[in-house]
């Protein structure tokens, strides 16, 4: 018996490490969040217009306005780190599947993961973008970017997760439990494009919970030698 997935956790726990220390960094409050929303992150990716923006981030020249910015610089530069991990991750687990299935189209799932960090990558230079012209007001293209970007990031996430979940379904119970998530986050993230406010929220809180499980998996998974 062998773990082929053992690898791919233990980048899984870095991820989790990171997601962790995200949390600590980002700003847990916001002066006003778009209804629906309840983590200015999340909210902050997926602004629409100029007014929300300004309402998530209070008034000009206050200390509040500071530590928004403050707090959403530093969490996005370390978001980088993050992104890295991830999309690694998903990367190596995807090969797993490929190699153990002997089906080659799980390899799509590496060249999507290089698609969602790349689009993650131009995601977060909009959102410096915003922050650092938040006095002036003319963000208008970088708000435009932003919205294509954080789509691509979170539809590719959505992608890849279909395409495991065909392997997922071929598993024990443990793994068609987390392929049976994996279409179901599918299907809230369509929900979320569709009608933005609390199903965003909802959609990559399934997400987290989607990544949490495949780590878990990774360690559980036992194949029988050749």
């Amino acid at each position: 018996m062998h773990r082929p997935f053992l690898n791919a956790g233990f980048v899984g726990l870095l991820v989790i490490v990171m997601s962790i220390l995200l949390m600590a960094v980002f700003p847990s409050t916001a002066p006003k969040l778009p209804d629906g929303f309840f983590t200015p992150i999340i909210a902050f990716e997926f602004m629409e217009t100029k007014t929300e923006v300004y309402q998530l981030f209070g008034f000009p020249g206050t200390e509040l306005r500071e530590q928004m910015v403050s707090g959403m610089n530093l969490g996005n530069q370390l978001d980088y780190i993050y992104m890295g991990l991830y999309a690694l991750f998903l990367m190596m687990f995807s090969a797993g599947c490929a190699k153990i299935s002997g089906q080659r189209r799980y390899y799509t799932g590496i060249c999507l993961a290089l698609v969602v960090l790349a689009a993650d990558i131009m995601e977060n230079q909009q959102l410096f973008g915003i922050t650092s012209k938040l006095s002036s007001g003319d963000f208008g293209d970088e708000l435009t970017r932003l919205q294509l970007f954080t789509w691509l990031k979170w539809g590719g996430i959505c992608i890849i997760f279909l395409l495991l979940a065909s392997w997922f379904f071929r598993q024990n119970r443990f793994g068609k439990w987390i392929g049976g998530l994996c279409v179901a986050s599918a299907v809230l993230g369509t929900a979320a494009f569709l009608y933005r406010s609390m199903a965003a929220e909802i959609f990559c809180l399934s997400v987290a919970l989607v990544f949490l499980l495949m780590i878990v998996f990774s360690f559980t998974y036992k194949k029988q030698s050749a």
